[in-house]
């Protein structure tokens, strides 16, 4: 019978106990096939690729013993097989059947006890969770810890679920769970530490940087990574990027890390001295504010002007706040309807914008972005790309809205002046 578990309050209750469930549960003696050869013969067997593939596999369980009452032999353990013969082993390939029916191996059964510790995490969550409460299938990893969204009927048995994780993977040492949802302007969230030590100040690593933030205080996504590599693979080192919400700065320090000019945004003022930190732990070099995104392109307009170039710069503006994104598009109404601009004191740009959004329709996302589109710019651009990123959840799809605007200079005799580059920008530029 399954041990009483410890009953929660539900979402927003007082804490469990720890964790309680008897482990001697999942003690069961599992009837294998087995081979009995001389421990010389255990070689030539690991050797073959189709006797390999018949070898007993499970966590924390050998699948070549001392063979009981005999020093000179080995049993080798094989996987039950619906397939199996009279003498209970699967067919076995033809380098095991010459030892066989020289009489130089014997097949045989062996009965092998399993406990906890050698059990999956999956078996032992399904174990532990009553019948008609799913198992939890994935969490996200952020350095040494394990991030869960537990479901409401899931939650009377956190303490339990985080146990198990920290037992069954050795590299996470907290596990905490999502408790309500994503609703304050930092985009961060309630969470209960239901595993190992509270502790969420984590180091991350991506492409070879070094990332420290709080998870607690800061807005991070570990599935993001291959898209920040996508958007990466199309900003060249001449090109200056804008990240206007950087969260930690994980873009805006690739884009650093790969020469460019790089201004990084974040609302959040944890976030702000994350990103300056991981510039110092990184040694590369940016520029960090900490304003409203709005605010920020007012500021950038005011960064001096971009000289020194065969060709107007290209300013790719980074935009990664699904929720509301395409509203903050309204700071560029302006530019890209005079075709303007407004950003390095009116320096001729090209304008690469790449925003991101929700839309819940995926055969025509258009039909919700573009009146969005519209009501921010007051037009669709041309050329204007929606590309799809992820499935959030059911009805909710992540798009990347990207286009380009050629913004000609407010004023071509007044763009005078060095190009704003953050303070040893050029030294660690040609470093890379």
């Amino acid at each position: 019978a399954i041990a009483p578990m410890p009953v929660g309050e539900g979402i927003g209750g007082a804490a469990n106990e720890a964790a309680v469930f008897d482990e001697s549960q999942f003690e069961k003696v599992v009837l294998l096939p087995a081979l009995r050869v001389p421990a010389q013969k255990v070689g030539e067997l690991q050797k073959n690729s189709e006797m390999k593939a018949l070898f007993y596999r499970r966590r924390g369980v050998r699948n070549v013993i001392p063979a009981p009452s005999s020093s000179t032999h080995r049993l080798v353990l094989l996987q039950p097989s619906a397939e199996a013969d009279a003498g209970g082993a699967p067919p076995l390939p033809e380098v095991a059947r010459r030892l066989v029916e020289s009489g130089v191996a014997e097949v045989e059964s062996y009965e092998l006890r399993l406990g906890y510790g050698q059990t999956t995490a999956e078996e032992a969550l399904q174990r532990i969770l009553p019948k008609g409460i799913d198992v939890p299938r994935g969490f996200e990893t952020v350095g040494h810890l394990a991030h869960f969204n537990l479901r409401d009927q899931q939650w009377p048995y956190r303490k339990s679920i985080g146990k198990i994780i920290l037992d069954k993977n050795p590299c996470i040492k907290t596990v905490v769970t999502k408790v309500g949802a994503l609703s304050n302007e930092f985009r961060t969230f309630d969470m209960e530490v239901i595993g190992g030590r509270d502790d969420t100040n984590v180091t991350v690593c991506e492409r070879g940087l070094k990332l420290q933030f709080d998870f607690r205080q800061v807005y991070w996504n570990s599935r993001l990574s291959e898209e920040r590599v996508r958007v990466l693979a199309n900003v060249a080192q001449q090109d200056i990027v804008c990240d206007l919400f950087a969260g930690v700065g994980a873009f805006a320090l690739l884009c650093a890390e790969q020469g460019c000019c790089v201004f990084a945004n974040d609302l959040n003022p944890a976030g702000a001295r994350a990103i300056q930190c991981n510039a110092d732990l990184n040694r590369l070099q940016l520029t960090v504010y900490n304003q409203c995104a709005r605010e920020c392109v007012r500021t950038l307009g005011s960064v001096a002007a971009l000289t020194g170039r065969s060709a107007p710069a290209r300013v790719h503006v980074i935009m990664n706040l699904p929720e509301l994104a395409l509203d903050f598009l309204d700071a560029f109404r302006d530019m890209v309807q005079e075709r303007r601009s407004a950003l390095f004191s009116g320096s001729a740009v090209e304008l690469a914008v790449h925003c991101y959004c929700f839309a819940r329709e995926k055969e025509r996302p258009e039909g919700e972005i573009h009146p969005r589109l519209m009501a921010a710019l007051g037009c669709v651009p041309d050329g204007t790309q929606i590309r799809e990123v992820r499935d959030v959840a059911p009805k909710k799809n992540m798009y990347c809205v990207e286009f380009f605007v050629m913004l000609a200079a407010a004023n071509p005799s007044e763009s005078k002046g060095p190009v704003d580059r953050p303070e040893g920008a050029e030294e660690e530029a040609k470093r890379q």
